[in-house]
């Protein structure tokens, strides 16, 4: 059997200011191709489908449009569980009238789920866990006590999961951060949120799994002898620059061999952090997310604007060599005036010295400023 493992789509954000619905919609069609292609059996995907609990239109239209390519056309089985972004009573709406079509969709503690199939005279059995905090659990089985997302998922565990490792091959599909207790630390972005630690649950708990399918994390990692992130298909912050961003396809043979490839996903745009001075980067032309680091020692005059008009998705700028070449104190500089102020930076932007006519320009704008807020 061959599995297609994703999550973290994240339909409807935006970067910074950038709406990524047309980098989304370019992301699904290629999917939709990936899955033809490679003669995929099932899809799975871990959470994170929408960035927001209450979706646009554009980005539920979008979800619709793919899952009915999948659905209907590829006819691909499609597993797919709510993240944290997720609201999942809006995300799992008429599940049990899709589940008849081929897909699941599983929200809440409520909808873990238990999904089998036959392949090659073998059972393979699917656990579906959505994000699951430690409130859900207390109001789902009416607790009063749930210490940590740990001891909540050893709950849900005990009551939900451990009885349905029943098959012959068995996978967990789960949203969260899931590591194993002392091992090596996961790699976080700054798009993703973290609670201190207090939000990891041991994987430990899930040995019995053949495969772990996680969601949650953006940067595409191993958790555990058996889980793996698949990380997001997108890179949604600066922190991800440098990411591969990738799907994995998981080959498993009726003797529980597991083989796991890595098909690297092709962007519409990329998003890139390009360092060099001002009129190097001047040259370079590109559509790409851009995270500008200007190495020049001298303030330049605006150069946000310049740039944009060869790089019209520029993400941010900063300086990252500029030398002071006097630090002034707050002392200092509360004894100077306004117009000796403005005068000194005036001279350390432009180069020069203001004229009479630029100080008098000036002097007649802070004179209206004291008027109207006298």
């Amino acid at each position: 059997m061959r599995i297609l493992h994703t999550s973290d789509w994240h339909i409807g954000r935006f970067l910074n200011k950038y709406s990524l619905i047309e980098d989304q919609s370019y992301f699904l069609d290629w999917l939709a191709l990936v899955l033809k292609s490679e003669k995929i059996d099932l899809l799975l995907v871990a959470g994170d489908i929408y960035n927001s609990a209450i979706p646009s239109a554009e980005a539920v239209a979008l979800l619709d449009e793919f899952l009915t390519k999948v659905i209907l056309d590829l006819k691909i089985p499609t597993l797919i569980i709510s993240g944290n972004h997720d609201s999942p009573k809006k995300l799992s709406f008429s599940s049990k009238i899709l589940e008849h079509s081929g897909l699941v969709i599983c929200g809440g503690v409520s909808g873990i789920t238990h999904f089998k199939l036959n392949f090659d005279s073998k059972s393979i059995g699917f656990v579906l866990v959505p994000y699951i905090d430690p409130a859900m659990v207390k109001e789902y089985f009416g607790v009063e006590k749930i210490s940590s997302f740990d001891a909540a998922l050893e709950l849900v565990a005990q009551k939900k999961i451990y009885d349905k490792i029943c098959c012959d091959i068995n996978i967990l599909c789960a949203h969260g951060t899931y590591m194993d207790f002392g091992a090596s630390d996961l790699e976080y972005c700054d798009s993703e949120i973290s609670i201190g630690g207090s939000d990891i649950i041991n994987l430990q708990k899930f040995k019995k799994f053949d495969y772990i399918a996680l969601g949650h994390l953006h940067g595409p990692q191993k958790a555990g002898k058996n889980g793996r992130y698949s990380g997001s298909p997108l890179k949604y912050s600066v922190s991800e620059a440098n990411h591969k961003k990738q799907v994995l396809i998981v080959d498993i043979d009726p003797a529980k061999n597991i083989k796991i490839e890595k098909i690297f996903v092709e962007p519409m745009r990329d998003l890139r952090i390009i360092r060099g001075k001002f009129e190097d980067i001047m040259k370079t032309k590109t559509n790409d997310y851009v995270s500008i680091q200007l190495t020049d020692e001298q303030f330049i005059i605006d150069p946000h604007s310049r740039i944009k008009q060869n790089c019209p998705n520029i993400l941010d700028l900063s300086y990252v060599n500029i030398k002071l070449e006097s630090v002034q104190t707050a002392q200092i500089v509360t004894k100077k005036s306004p117009n000796e102020l403005f005068s000194e930076f005036y001279q350390h932007i432009v180069g020069k010295e203001m004229n009479i006519f630029e100080k008098q320009f000036f002097e007649n704008i802070l004179e209206e400023l004291k008027n109207e807020t006298a």
